[in-house]
């Protein structure tokens, strides 16, 4: 004998669980803890694919475990690996972009300069400082967007695993993503690169100790001629 709760209110009855996400897996480089952010010195893996999370596993150390089952993506490996080797399609693997989150979604969508959402403002100006000092202190004060950046790729040692995604919200990333999209650019193809968790450290000028951790990926060339390579 079954419910009968929803036959009169079928629009009530709760969706099943999209297994659809336009990728496999998340690659984080933090989590939060007590309800703070906190970085990582190793890759975090979300999946919502226990054959996925299980490969990721036995791939880049750590194990498997349920991270939040309201969640699509509910599977989490902390993984043992602060670098990996990926492959990257091309410079359009990359969306890289600034947004301010409201409650229920972006109220501030743009490139810096113009607005690319929504559409009635698409191409006018964002009105966003001009200096990146400007920029980060108005998103420090919850007045300006912060960087959305997301990555598209494939891992190069498990490559039919399917697609991963790298979602990343660091300034020091930020001020870098061109440089990485103009290797893309150059090298043409499927690109071979690294994807590591640094870890930075250094005296500013009031003499204090700064450490903090930041995602890299470094373009190391084609990823066919690596390949190649390696069957020669």
């Amino acid at each position: 004998m079954a419910l009968r709760i929803f036959d009169t209110d079928p629009d009530a009855k709760p969706k099943p669980k999209s297994t659809d996400y336009g990728y496999d897996f998340q690659f984080r480089s933090g989590m939060q803890k007590n309800r703070k952010p906190i970085s990582l010195a190793n890759w975090r893996v979300l999946s919502g694919r226990p054959d996925v999370s299980d490969a990721i596993a036995q791939l880049m150390g750590g194990s498997v475990s349920e991270w939040d089952p309201s969640k699509e993506m509910n599977l989490e490996v902390l993984t043992e690996t602060n670098s990996i080797e990926i492959v990257i399609d091309g410079p359009d693997a990359i969306e890289d972009k600034l947004i301010l989150w409201g409650r229920s979604g972006p109220v501030h969508e743009c490139d810096g300069e113009f607005f690319l959402s929504p559409v009635e403002d698409k191409g006018k100006p964002c009105g966003c400082p001009k200096t990146l000092k400007d920029r980060k202190a108005a998103a420090r004060a919850g007045r300006g967007p912060s960087p959305a950046i997301n990555v598209t790729f494939r891992l190069a040692h498990d490559y039919d695993l399917g697609r991963g995604k790298l979602i990343a919200t660091a300034w020091s990333m930020a001020e870098v993503i061109h440089t990485v999209k103009n290797d893309l650019e150059r090298v043409g193809e499927p690109a071979l690169c690294t994807l590591t968790i640094e870890k930075v450290e250094y005296t500013n000028k009031d003499g204090e100790n700064v450490s903090f951790k930041k995602p890299v990926i470094e373009v190391l060339g084609s990823y066919n001629d690596a390949i190649a390579e390696e069957r020669d």
